[in-house]
């Protein structure tokens, strides 16, 4: 059980105490005496008395702020001769001070309770009963001292606008006292603010709010006229008038007065447009004087360039004209081949471009070509003003920034091509065709475009090598391999370098031997086999074909060219076919089964084996034992349930073998239909593809053009 303020709970059940309890409530009783009053609370603090002091008999009701009397504390302990003589001195001070303290706008009895703890250090017992007659008539005393501070203070809104408000009659029958302290949180204006003019008043009234703004249809035209309103009259008086003259507010315009404003401002706008661009206009010559500028400039211009000499000095040669270009070293057959229906294009070449050197190109091959490009084919470039035939390496970058060559351009990728000829600055457009002249060809002739990446002549493009070797003496972890270098110094090239044997036993190349050549050392991380094949994984440099032949097919009478031609090509003319390697075709892996040798366990090591170790193999008996030449002869009944056994696993075997059939035909046609489904899954992806490569191509050769 638990008990609380006389609540005991036990379970499910509570019991509330009823006997008196000893010990009473304090909040108990509170609300019992709130329960029993019957007057207000402004009743109670009406009829409320204070006392100032601690230990005086006399007490302040509230009665004894109304009546105009003013009281005084007399204290017993001072001389009664001193009473008198500075009673009327003590009442005047005390009028200062109260003067003093009404100047704030609200009052705050903190300094007499501060002077009340003073005085409540030393008590005296003799007190006056009326010692707080200077609190007397306090009330009416700060309500004049508020009043009074009113009155002082300055009407904005009758000095801005011109309207008077009479503040005395709210408080009638009240007389303001005149201020003997000066104020020090106000700042005194030391010069004279002029603000008691009325035109000056005026000149400020319609910059506020509710000022009028309006005008007489001068409304958007700026601040309008600039109007001195502090200046006198021509009689030398001010304006006294204005403020009587202050316009009140308008009513609100009607939409035909805004409709004939807008006109006439809209009128008044074409005028002035007329008058400052209209030719016609006699007040503007602005477009007159212009062109009276330019013509007189054209004039200087002609007599400077009268002579066409000293005109082509400044100027150059115009367009359209007719000029003698000399040329030196150029070929002979150029004459003597000379075709007229050929134009010739005169143009020149940087500095640069007349040096030869290694161009890295970003190279992409062209969507309409129906071919892949094969590694160092000859192509013939066009690339700036030169057209020259070469031998491209293409490649690719890896992650690690190795320029990996390709045997084939890649279909829908870009691929880098490194290939010999005039230098050319980087973002030089080129394309690149199979021949220059070769109309035989039905297909589309650009076989390639790109880019020129960058001139560098340290260009590495390298490529993978596998070379292969075998062992001809093995120790523990070291073997000596031949086959896979031909002379000591490739071995030492490829000193430390990772080898690795067809089973995954790894190792490394350790130094050349003296015989025979191209044998090596190495270790290895296990020990090897005779019959281990042992092959290295390099990559070596390719070296970039320096061949350019440029096109020279206006040099020849049929204007005909035939450059390097492919391996192909060359092949279908003379009706060859590809040689083929027997080695570099796939064959059939025929692995023979390994046949291992029984395990034989000598007796003596048998005696020292456990029995369960020990081999449980029986030599095969030349005679069979009684068991097995035993015949059984089974019962009638025994033979019935053999042949009721077989019944029953004959249906059971016949039944599976329906059952796997059935499955096997579901399973059939399940894989036909999720075969159409792969196919056509599959010709989707092939029409997203395609669309993917023509929207790259597209964006690709945009970039390039």
């Amino acid at each position: 059980m638990a008990g609380v303020g006389g609540l005991i709970y036990d379970k499910d059940a509570i019991y509330i105490q009823t006997t008196d309890r000893q010990k009473k409530n304090e909040g108990d009783d509170l609300i019992s005496e709130l329960a029993q009053q019957t007057e207000t609370l402004d009743e109670k603090l009406g009829t409320t008395e204070i006392s100032i002091f601690s230990g005086s008999t006399g007490r302040i009701k509230n009665d004894d702020f109304s009546d105009g009397e003013r009281r005084k504390m007399i204290f017993d302990n001072e001389d009664e001769e001193e009473g008198d003589e500075d009673d009327d001195s003590g009442e005047d001070n005390d009028e200062e001070d109260l003067e003093d303290e009404m100047d704030d706008e609200e009052y705050d009895g903190s300094d007499v309770d501060q002077s009340g703890e003073d005085e409540e250090e030393e008590p005296d017992d003799d007190m006056v009963v009326g010692a707080a007659r200077w609190k007397k008539n306090i009330a009416n005393k700060a309500k004049e001292s508020f009043i009074q501070r009113q009155l002082n203070a300055k009407n904005l809104h009758s000095i801005i606008y011109g309207e008077e408000t009479d503040s005395s009659g709210q408080f009638t029958g009240l007389v303001a006292e005149t201020r003997t302290t000066v104020d020090c949180t106000r700042h005194v204006w030391a010069g004279e603010s002029g603000w008691e003019d009325p035109g000056r008043r005026d000149s400020i009234r319609d910059c506020f709010v509710t000022g009028e703004w309006g005008g007489d249809g001068d409304e958007d035209e700026g601040f309008g006229d600039f109007e001195d309103l502090e200046a006198e009259s021509e009689d030398g008086v001010e304006n006294d008038d204005v403020e009587e003259e202050t316009p009140q507010t308008t009513e609100e315009t009607t939409q035909e007065e805004e409709k004939s404003k807008y006109e006439k401002k809209k009128e008044k706008l074409k005028k002035l447009f007329d008058t400052d661009y209209d030719e016609n206009g006699d007040e503007s010559k602005y477009f007159a004087d212009l062109q009276e500028e330019v013509d007189s400039q054209t004039r200087t211009n002609k007599e400077f360039f009268a002579d066409e000499a000293h005109r082509e000095r400044y100027e150059g040669y115009r367009a359209g004209q007719y000029v003698r270009v000399t040329i030196t070293d150029m070929p002979c057959e150029l004459i003597e081949t000379f075709d007229p229906h050929y134009p010739l294009v005169v143009g020149g070449v940087a500095n640069l471009e007349h040096q030869m050197g290694l161009l890295q190109t970003r190279t992409k091959r062209h969507r309409w070509y129906p071919k892949i490009l094969k590694n160092q084919d000859p192509i013939v470039v066009s690339l700036g003003w030169r057209r020259f035939q070469t031998r491209p390496v293409y490649s690719i970058q890896d992650h690690n920034m190795r320029q990996r060559m390709l045997k084939y351009t890649p279909e829908h990728m870009h691929c880098h091509a490194t290939f010999y000829g005039p230098l050319a600055p980087p973002n030089t457009t080129f394309i690149a065709t199979q021949g220059a002249t070769d109309k035989k060809t039905s297909s589309f002739r650009i076989v390639a475009t790109g880019v020129v990446l960058g001139l560098d002549k340290t260009i590495d493009v390298v490529k993978k090598l596998k070379l292969t070797g075998t062992p001809y003496k093995i120790f523990k972890n070291t073997a000596f391999l031949k086959g896979m270098f031909s002379s000591i110094l490739e071995v030492s090239k490829f000193e430390g370098a990772m080898i690795k044997t067809v089973s995954g036993i790894r190792g490394q190349v350790k130094r050349a031997l003296s015989a025979p050549p191209g044998a090596f050392r190495a270790s290895f991380e296990d020990k090897i086999q005779i019959s281990d094949i042992v092959f290295l994984r390099c990559w070596v440099s390719v070296d970039i074909p320096k061949f350019y032949t440029p096109v020279i097919n206006l040099l020849t009478v049929d204007k005909t060219w035939s450059g390097m031609r492919t391996v192909a090509e060359l092949r279908r003319e003379r009706g060859e076919t590809i040689p083929v390697k027997q080695d570099s075709l796939y064959k059939e892996i025929e692995r023979q089964q390994k046949v291992f040798k029984p395990l034989v366990v000598s007796k003596s090591l048998q005696k020292n084996l456990p029995f369960k170790t020990k081999p449980k193999v029986e030599n095969k008996r030349k005679k069979q034992l009684y068991v097995t030449k035993r015949a059984v002869v089974s019962e009638p009944g025994e033979r019935r349930l053999t042949t009721l056994m077989q019944q029953l696993l004959t249906a059971q075997k016949e039944s599976d073998k329906k059952k796997m059939e059935k499955k096997n035909k579901e399973k059939e046609k399940y894989l036909a239909e999720q075969a159409k489904i792969t196919a056509k899954r599959g010709e989707k992806a092939k029409e997203r593809r395609k669309i993917f490569y023509q929207k790259n191509a597209k964006n690709d050769q945009a970039g390039e053009d």
